[in-house]
This record gives C-alpha cells, structure tokens and sequence, in this order.
C-alpha cells in the first residue's frame, strides 16, 4: 500500500515563536531560505529565481532576519474529507479489504448490490470489534480517521459510487 506522503511548506517564524502574521510571509520565508541555500553553495538555477529582486527587498529580509525571524517547513493542512476521499477511491485499499473479506466470507454469486452491503456490514463489524485486527490495521494505516467510519451506510455509499463511476 503507498504511503501518503504529506506536502510541506515554509512559513516565516517571529522572534516570540509564532507564526508571522505577515500577508507576504510565505513570500519571505522562501526568500530566506533560498539565501540560506546560496551561503552554503546549493543555489542557482530555480533558487536564483526566488532571491529578491529590488534593493528595498534585500533590506526588509535583512531587517527582519536581525531581528530573529526564522523560517520553519510545516505540512500543507490537507482538507479532510479529500483525504478520506483519496483513501476511498484507492484501489489498493479497497482490494486488501475485499480479500481480507473473500478470505473470512467466501465467494457469492448474489447481486453486486447485495455483496456490498455485506461488505460494508462486515467492515464495520470488524471496525467495532475491539480487539486489534487485520481490517483495522489495513484501514488505520490507510488513514486513521476511517477507523470512526463505522456506519455501514456510509461504507455502502462509497462503494456503490465507486461501482457507478466505473461503469460510466
């Protein structure tokens, strides 16, 4: 299964610890580190492009770097449902899940709509157990805040979009 791997970013840091609550904070923050970059030899190229470009810039960044800004690199706050969503609509999770499922329930040859129901039923039936399992441990890993989604409703849903959006 792939690891979602977070995005970051920079923010410019006040000398009280905080974030700065500049509008072009961002702007600066890539400034400084680009400067930082360029002490120790790692410039050039793209990192030139982010150096400031007039001598007023040079001296706002130089003012506020002698009077202690930093610059810290912190995750993009991702929306939660798009990362759910993401989750969701991964085919790698919904197959461990369906062989973990063909493994314990076997195979029917009943409607589709009938074998997701059960399936969404059995997910969440092994989401409430409270004892550690595989399903939670695929499901946790896959994004903790599913581990709460234990309405089979919900499950069914999901699935069944999966479902139309592959036939259309």
């Amino acid at each position: 299964m792939a690891i979602i791997e977070k995005r970051k970013h920079y923010v410019l840091i006040g000398p009280s610890g905080q974030q700065a609550g500049r509008k072009d904070q961002r702007k600066i923050a890539q400034q400084i580190v680009a400067l930082q970059l360029i002490k120790v030899g790692q410039g050039g190229g793209i990192i030139n492009l982010l150096l400031p470009k007039s001598r007023r810039e040079e001296r706002v960044l130089e003012h506020l770097i002698q009077r202690g800004y930093t610059v810290k690199e912190v995750n993009v706050r991702e929306p939660y449902y798009k990362t759910i969503r993401d989750v969701i609509q991964s085919n790698e999770f919904i197959v461990q899940l369906a062989v973990r499922y063909e493994q314990e329930r076997g195979h029917s040859g009943r409607a589709m709509s009938r074998v997701i129901e059960d399936f969404s039923s059995w997910v969440c039936l092994k989401l409430e157990d409270p004892a550690i399992n595989e399903i939670k441990r695929i499901v946790g890993k896959s994004h903790p805040e599913l581990l709460n989604m234990r309405k089979p409703d919900w499950w069914k849903k999901q699935l069944n979009h999966r479902v139309r959006r592959k036939s259309e």
